[in-house]
């Protein structure tokens, strides 16, 4: 039910830019992609992780129509300005900067980045709550960085301008407008 609600507002403010082309940067398996085609398939989609294995399981598995790029966010392999709508969702929490690859999201887009990562503290509560790394105190050992709202918003408005900035508990999301 979370996901279902965190996905569909992913898919309204996909909708909502009138993007052609969507890259989502950190796509993992797929499984956004997966979503976003069944429902939007008139996008062009382009996926690219740091894991190769994760697309090569999420190409055979899930049922999308999709190119599929081994990439580093810090370096990606595309010019500036190359897509409408730059998506990463779930994924900066997990880099030691960041702001680096904020920068390199807002290069490639045209016009649109769509970011989220887990609403600190409301995450760890929830993980918490489920019983879910207990020993750490909810706080996912993958996740290098914990934002709270005010600091993803500081840190985004250095790059891009805010358009839309909400919880999906427990996610934010924020829909950016590069500057030009």
């Amino acid at each position: 039910m979370l996901l279902g609600r965190f996905q569909k507002k992913i898919r309204e403010l996909v909708q909502q830019t009138d993007a052609s082309a969507v890259l989502d940067v950190g796509c993992g398996e797929g499984f956004g992609i997966e979503h976003l085609n069944k429902h939007l398939p008139h996008v062009t989609y382009v996926g690219g992780d740091f894991s190769a294995e994760a697309m090569m399981w999420g190409s055979t598995n899930l049922n999308y129509c999709a190119t599929l790029i081994n990439m580093d966010i810090h370096h990606l392999p595309f010019s500036n300005n190359c897509f409408p709508l730059v998506m990463c969702l779930e994924v900066i929490e997990h880099l030691p900067a960041p702001v680096i690859a904020l920068q390199e999201l807002a290069r490639v887009s045209a016009e649109y980045i769509l970011l989220s990562t887990p609403h600190e503290p409301w995450f760890r509560g929830a993980n918490l709550m489920r019983g879910k790394h207990k020993r750490a105190l909810g706080n996912d050992p993958e996740h290098l960085q914990n934002f709270t709202g005010r600091a993803l918003r500081r840190m985004v408005d250095s790059t891009i301008d805010i358009l839309w900035h909400r919880y999906v508990f427990p996610w934010q999301i924020i829909l950016g407008r590069k500057r030009n």
